[in-house]
């Protein structure tokens, strides 16, 4: 089940980022068949690799283990909440003090 989690945030991130799966696999040092393994949840990386991958995919590693609970969400909106993952927290505090005052204004207009 992991492994799939891991395999599916993998390619999300690998396509972000505009790799190919030869590309990715070339950075971290991997061969490109290894590298589709992984995407398919075939493999279980080391943490040493998992730390690799991350840092050549520009994400925080804990992020290729989480399964999103926003599967049933616009895909847009899934996008756009694993770049908000990345983002420094003042970056994050901003969008969600902008977020929040849309909302709110709203619930005012209703």
């Amino acid at each position: 089940m992991i492994q799939k989690i891991v395999g599916k945030n993998i390619r999300y991130y690998r396509i972000q980022k505009g790799f190919s799966q030869k590309k990715a696999a070339s950075l971290v040092g991997i061969t490109s068949s290894y590298w589709g393994y992984l995407e398919r949840g075939q493999k279980n990386p080391s943490i040493e690799l998992v730390a690799m991958i991350s840092k050549v995919l520009g994400v925080k590693a804990y992020l290729l283990f989480i399964e999103s609970p926003a599967e049933s969400l616009p895909e847009e909106i899934v996008h756009y909440l694993h770049l908000l993952n990345c983002m420094e927290d003042k970056h994050i505090d901003f969008i969600l003090t902008v977020i929040k005052a849309y909302i709110n204004l709203q619930k005012i207009q209703k």
